[in-house]
C-alpha cells in the first residue's frame, strides 16, 4: 500500500508527464505553422517557429530527465517504472524528429512546387492530428485505462492517413519529368521526414496500449 509521501510522489511524476504531454503538443503546433509558413513563403516566421521548437524539445528533454531520476531514486511505480521509462524514451524520439525535419529544410531551402501546396498541407495536418492523439492515448494511462484502446487506434488511423499522403506525393514527384533527379530524392527525404514523426507515434501508441493491457490483464 503506498505511504502517503510515496502518493504525492507519484502524483508528481504524473503531473510531469501531463507537463511533457502538453509541451510536446505546442512544440507539434509551432512544427506544423513553421511548416506553413515555409509553404506560404514566409521564412521569417518559419524560422521564429523552428527556434521554438528548439526551446520546447529542450524543455521536454528537461522534463523526461526528472521524471527518469524521480522514478529511479524514489523507487515509484514499481510494478510499472521500467514500462514508463520505456515509454518515455520512445516518446523522446518525436520531438528529436520534428526538429531535424525542421533544421534539414531551412539548410537546404527546397523550392517546393506550388501544386504540392494542398497535399502538403494535408500531410501537416493529419500529422498534428496523430500527436494530439497520442497525447490522449498517454494521458489516459494515467486518467481513464479502459480509454487508450479507442485513443491509440485513432493515433493508427491518423498515421495511415499520413502514410496516404506521403505516398500520393511520392508517386507525383518521382513522375514529374520537370524534376531533376537529385531534386526528387531531395523531396523523398523530405517527405519521410515528416513521415516517420507520425510513425514514431503509432509506435509510441503502440507501447502505451502493451502497457495498458498488461494493467487490466
Amino acid at each position: 500500500m503506498l505511504t502517503l509521501s510515496l502518493f504525492r510522489k507519484q502524483q508528481q511524476v504524473e503531473d510531469l508527464i501531463r507537463l511533457l504531454l502538453k509541451n510536446l503538443e505546442d512544440l507539434a503546433l509551432h512544427h506544423r505553422e513553421a511548416l506553413t509558413a515555409y509553404l506560404d513563403g514566409n521564412l521569417a516566421e518559419c524560422e521564429q517557429r523552428a527556434h521554438e521548437v528548439d526551446r520546447l524539445e529542450s524543455e521536454l528533454d528537461d522534463l523526461q530527465r526528472q521524471i527518469q531520476q524521480l522514478l529511479l531514486r524514489e523507487a515509484l511505480m514499481p510494478d510499472s517504472r521500467d514500462d514508463v521509462l520505456r515509454l518515455l524514451t520512445k516518446l523522446d524520439r518525436i520531438p528529436g524528429q520534428c526538429r531535424h525535419s525542421l533544421k534539414e529544410l531551412l539548410l537546404e531551402l527546397p523550392p517546393l512546387p506550388n501544386d504540392f501546396r494542398a497535399s502538403l498541407l494535408l500531410l501537416l495536418h493529419k500529422t498534428h492530428s496523430c500527436l494530439r492523439a497520442l497525447s490522449a492515448t498517454v494521458d489516459s494511462l494515467f486518467s481513464d485505462l479502459r480509454s487508450v484502446p479507442r485513443h491509440a487506434e485513432e493515433v493508427a488511423r491518423q498515421e495511415s492517413e499520413v502514410d496516404r499522403v506521403e505516398q500520393q506525393l511520392l508517386v507525383r514527384v518521382f513522375r514529374d519529368d520537370s524534376l531533376e533527379l537529385a531534386r526528387q530524392f531531395q523531396y523523398k527525404a523530405m517527405l519521410q521526414r515528416l513521415g516517420g514523426i507520425s510513425d514514431l507515434a503509432e509506435d509510441v501508441a503502440d507501447e502505451v496500449l502493451l502497457i495498458a493491457t498488461k494493467r487490466m490483464a
